[in-house]
């Protein structure tokens, strides 16, 4: 009648997707059907075939009980299949079982088979309660992998399974960010990875392959293809791996977060911070220019003076270096406020960790005096060289001097930042600290999180990319408490990168 009704329903239905559904329910039902019709018939033959190998053991050989053992393949089969329903095959049999022996043999021992026709009920009942449990914890366990699978295929974050050098497995967002599989791992697919990250991709995937490999992460650029624009696009992505067992053979699960928006973002964030940091130091470069061009124009008029006079050529030469140092010394001016100023890749180079930190000082040094700040340096000599980007040291160094800076101007009394280099071990140290008021302990674990300031009007942006420059460096950038009772910032810089 069920069936009657949707038929009706669904030949009248205008969706034709309401009948292809039915059609599948009716198929799913079918074979549902089919497939428990062929169980019973299969338990109900062995039923037959044993009692007929049993009847014809006890009424025409006259012989023991042996093919008895053959019960347990129809109780065992119809315990697992129908649980308890499947006792009632058990009872049927030790029902025939005793029936032979009343019947049959009459002249025979019955006590073996009379223990017999308990064991079938007690062999089945186990039986039967063992399957039911597993059939549950198969019900449950199916469930969870199910809302497993829901959960990843809805998440915003791209997972996908690589075994054996192949990805085997990949949800909706990871498709949309790496393709369609059948496809190698991104890791292997050098030629679309950013040429400054292909090393670290590389490096990336031999640890991955690894014997010992557990988990391991990182970020890279790649370029995807957009078929919109025609024209490849470059993605930022966060990549993280995690060695599992998948269908019993060793894997490796990837999660991959587009973070594209996110570095142009702080890219964008960077630059308004860099050119926040200047402009609080226009007076120390305007005083910087304002002496060799003021010495020009003295030199000029000099020059002027004396260009028509005899004897005056020594006098003339000597005019022209001093202004031909005038310029270099504006020019190199000018050359520090725009290598800050713009945006840079890092670049690692052997330098002297003393040079950044006096660029600098150089830059901030006038406007911190004007503002009755004393600055202190105390830097090692003889220290080694090291592998680093001096335009980022410089930027950290200088942004952690205009943050002391911003702090002593709450303070009424000693106004002092302290610039320290040294050695220890196999690391550089460059301390920078102040005697302003310093930072509450209850904030020192959050002072390197993007977007965190304490300052009004400020980026909160600084201190996590200063953080951040020194992480590329492999080093570490950490908060402490002055011996004024400010703030001290503590850089550590690995001799050996890596």
């Amino acid at each position: 009648m069920w069936r009657e009704n949707c038929k009706g329903k669904c030949s009248r239905a205008a969706d034709p997707l309401n009948a292809i559904s039915y059609r599948i329910i009716v198929m799913m039902l079918n074979r549902a059907r089919k497939k428990e019709e062929s169980k019973i018939i299969l338990v109900v033959m062995l039923v037959i075939l044993v009692c007929a190998l049993t009847y014809y053991n006890h009424a025409v050989l006259r012989s023991g009980t042996v093919f008895t053992h053959f019960y347990y393949i129809p109780i065992v089969l119809s315990s697992v299949w129908w649980q308890k329903k499947g006792v009632a095959v058990a009872l049927f049999l030790s029902a025939i079982l005793i029936a032979s022996h009343l019947f049959l043999r009459l002249e025979a021992e019955t006590s073996n088979d009379f223990y017999r026709a308990p064991m079938f009920l007690l062999v089945s009942i186990v039986v039967a309660v063992l399957s039911e449990r597993l059939k549950k914890e198969e019900k449950i366990a199916r469930a969870g992998e199910q809302r497993f699978r829901s959960l990843v295929e809805s998440s915003l974050t791209g997972f996908s399974i690589i075994q054996d050098g192949t990805v085997v497995y990949q949800n909706h967002e990871q498709q949309k960010l790496l393709g369609s599989l059948p496809r190698p791992p991104k890791f292997t697919d050098i030629e679309h990875v950013h040429p400054d990250d292909i090393k670290k991709v590389t490096a990336f995937y031999r640890s991955i392959a690894s014997e010992n490999f557990t988990t391991g992460e990182t970020d890279f650029r790649f370029y995807q293809e957009d078929t919109t624009v025609g024209k490849p696009h470059m993605r930022w992505v966060h990549c993280r791996a995690v060695a599992i067992d998948y269908q019993g053979r060793e894997a490796v699960l990837v999660n991959m977060m587009d973070i594209t928006k996110t570095k142009e973002m702080e890219h964008l964030l960077r630059i308004q911070d860099k050119m926040t940091s200047l402009g609080r130091v226009t007076a120390g470069i305007a005083h910087e220019i304002r002496n060799p061009l003021s010495g020009i124009n003295l030199y000029l008029t000099t020059l002027e003076k004396i260009y028509d006079k005899e004897g005056s050529a020594d006098k003339v030469k000597r005019i022209i270096e001093q202004l031909q140092s005038a310029s270099h010394r504006i020019k190199s001016v000018i050359k520090r406020v725009m290598d800050f100023s713009k945006p840079t890749t890092p670049k690692f180079f052997l330098i002297d960790i003393n040079q950044p930190i006096e660029d600098a000082y150089k830059l901030s040094s006038v406007t911190l005096r004007k503002s009755g700040i004393a600055i202190e340096k105390c830097l090692a000599d003889n220290l080694p060289l090291i592998l680093a980007d001096p335009r980022m040291i410089e930027e950290v160094i200088l942004n952690l001097m205009t943050n002391a800076a911003e702090a002593l101007q709450q303070v009424d009394g000693l106004k002092i930042i302290e610039v320290i280099s040294s050695k220890e071990d196999s690391n550089l140290l460059i301390s920078v600290a102040d005697s302003g008021p310093g930072i509450p302990q209850n904030l020192m674990g959050h002072i390197f999180d993007p977007f965190y300031t304490t300052k009004n009007g400020g980026t909160g942006i600084g201190l996590s990319i200063s953080h951040r420059i020194i992480k590329d460096h492999g080093g570490s950038l950490s908060i402490t408490v002055s011996k004024w009772g400010g703030a001290e910032f503590v850089i550590k810089l690995p001799l050996k990168k890596g």
